[in-house]
């Protein structure tokens, strides 16, 4: 492996979800063993408990406003302790860390990004618990990465990443829905939405006319509204109110402009 994989920066940004849990504060507790001065950031650690496609929306659309050098710990994985194999995806300025269960799969599928790939080889750490990787396995191996000892890598074939079968089939679908209850989908919308007054969104088959508005209070309170979201793509809410428990929705569910 290249001697350029390791950095030379003590950045570390943390994607979990945990929760509010001493979980988060036992890895920012080893790094901070090695690296008392290091910059830990906290990315998100309310995402939906085992939603991978939601840990993928968020990291994708995150990690481009951070420091070059940054080595991203991600950690939505219901497939802890399993044959998954803990992954490196090094895409020169930034670093990823986490299980192959399809976390990166954005990253993976960004054709302007030359995206390297490893795998933490089994006798790193082989004391690992079955259940807490995030602690004592792909914390661990940021933390040589940040020190630039790299032997516990090995590249691993780029065509078995994991990639999600639901994006990778194109479908519409609600990626996120934050503690507000807006939904944030991976609809790009195109030039003529601009154009429009009010579309009609179809939500696990039943159609919703909504009002395209560019802030919260152009329309009443409680009513649903649609908006090009901060990261361009398409997002729903509801005046001062919940927009998932109005339209009864949870992450991976169908939505489509009709």
């Amino acid at each position: 492996m290249q001697d350029n994989l390791g950095s030379k920066h003590n950045f570390f940004a943390l994607l979990t979800d945990f929760g509010f849990d001493f979980a988060v504060a036992s890895m920012k507790g080893l790094i901070l063993k090695d690296f008392p001065e290091a910059k830990i950031i906290d990315i998100d650690h309310g995402v939906r408990p085992f939603s991978i496609l939601s840990g993928a929306f968020v990291i994708d659309k995150v990690y481009k406003y951070f420091p070059k050098g940054t080595i991203f710990i991600c950690v939505v994985d219901p497939g802890v302790g399993s044959k998954r194999e803990p992954i490196l995806l090094d895409l020169g300025d930034y670093k990823f860390i986490g299980p192959n269960n399809g976390l990166f799969h954005y990253l993976l599928k960004d054709t302007d990004k030359v995206v390297k790939s490893f795998v933490i080889k089994p006798d790193f750490r082989p004391d690992a618990s079955n259940t807490f990787h995030g602690r004592d396995l792909f914390t661990p191996a940021a933390i040589e990465i940040s020190k630039a000892n790299l032997e516990m890598f090995s590249p691993i074939d780029y065509t078995s990443l994991v990639l999600i079968p639901i994006l990778e089939a194109g479908n519409p679908i609600v990626a996120y829905i934050d503690r507000f209850g807006n939904i944030k989908t991976n609809i790009l919308p195109d030039e003529n939405f601009k154009k429009l007054d009010s579309l009609t969104l179809s939500v696990n088959g039943i159609n919703h006319k909504m009002k395209i508005s560019s802030t919260f209070s152009d329309v009443p309170t409680g009513e649903l509204l649609c908006y090009l979201g901060s990261n361009k793509t398409l997002e729903v809410a509801a005046n001062l109110a919940d927009a998932s428990k109005i339209l009864g929705v949870q992450v991976g569910d169908s939505i489509s402009i009709q």
